[in-house]
């Protein structure tokens, strides 16, 4: 087990690499950075002393270890005029082999599913930042990034169908979400932004509501022995994560929607709303046997009313999400 000294010591560093990469004035030194990152990151991941956390903890860092390393080949190749066309597609690769994005995004869910709710959380926010920044100053719109952003979508939808690990679950779900801060990614740098600020609000409400009441399968979710109030805000907080309009999840979803439509880009716009419609889907069935069972409440335990607090204190992040999209769409 880590201690606090110890743990306070690696979330600096993790915090101070994405610092350096976003203000880094070359690709020497962005790469130097994520390096800091991933040595920061996987102490934070081995806090468990069990065989599925030190098989995602390998499986990891040799992942991240290639994208490095294909990262690094991308950064020399520059200086060789000859393979000077390959330079933006190699380095994009690698950015997308570390943030989990289809064709390289195998690793994510057997990863995830190793780890507790609060090194999900990192995995699927912070750890993110430093990739898609870096993306950001590279993505193109062709038919190839095109067709990488479709099929991320796509694979992240289908993929969390089948799904009984909610970790599994969130871990597709963000390969989908990936696809749109992709797209968002060639709208604005303002777009994708806000775009992944409001993705990581609700991927900590979700994350923050799971370890609360200890569920990691949906079937722990299903028996959960709650009042009808606290599962409607659960229902609501997976909803919102979702993406399903009016709640908070939707907004960012919205600003993208309305940038392409700007743009024209009419047919990959419907296939990615398409299957974003899946993932409504496999979150409705999280909750959806939950809601219908009933419940047999201790009036005199403590512990459900710290875990209903929390529960209320979460799901006002999405009624306040709601709030603002009734808000701007009486301004539009």
């Amino acid at each position: 087990m880590m201690n606090k000294s110890t743990k306070l010591l690696f979330s600096s560093t993790l915090v101070l690499s994405v610092m350096i990469s976003i203000s880094a004035s070359s690709w020497l030194t962005a790469w130097m950075a994520m390096e800091i990152n991933l040595m920061s990151f996987m102490p934070m991941m081995m806090t468990k002393n069990s065989l599925p956390s030190k098989e995602a903890s390998l499986t990891y860092y040799v992942i991240q270890t290639m994208a490095s390393m294909l990262l690094m080949m991308s950064i020399i190749t520059k200086t060789v005029l000859i393979l000077a066309n390959l330079y933006n597609m190699m380095i994009i690769s690698a950015l997308m082999m570390k943030m989990g994005v289809f064709p390289f995004h195998f690793w994510l869910p057997k990863t995830m599913e190793g780890l507790s709710w609060n090194n999900c959380l990192l995995m699927m926010t912070i750890q993110k930042m430093i990739p898609m920044m870096l993306m950001s100053t590279l993505i193109n719109n062709n038919m190839t990034t095109m067709m990488m952003m479709l099929m991320s979508v796509m694979v992240g939808s289908i993929g969390g169908m089948n799904q009984t690990s909610l970790r599994k679950m969130m871990a597709y779900s963000s390969v989908s979400n990936n696809g749109w801060m992709m797209l968002a990614m060639m709208i604005s740098q303002t777009t994708w932004l806000l775009y992944f600020v409001l993705y990581s609000i609700m991927t900590f409400i979700i994350t923050s509501t799971m370890s609360t009441y200890n569920n990691y399968h949906i079937n722990q979710v299903s028996s959960m022995n709650e009042s009808p109030g606290t599962k409607i805000t659960l229902l609501m907080n997976m909803l919102s994560m979702s993406g399903l309009p009016p709640m908070m999840g939707f907004l960012p979803k919205l600003l993208v929607i309305q940038a392409s439509i700007m743009k024209m880009q009419m047919t990959l716009l419907l296939m990615i709303m398409m299957m974003t419609m899946i993932t409504i889907y496999f979150y409705l069935r999280v909750m959806f046997t939950s809601i219908m069972l009933t419940m047999n409440e201790n009036k005199w335990s403590n512990k459900t009313k710290q875990k209903k607090n929390m529960t209320m204190m979460t799901s006002t992040m999405s009624i306040i999400g709601l709030t603002m999209m009734t808000i701007l769409m009486g301004f539009n």
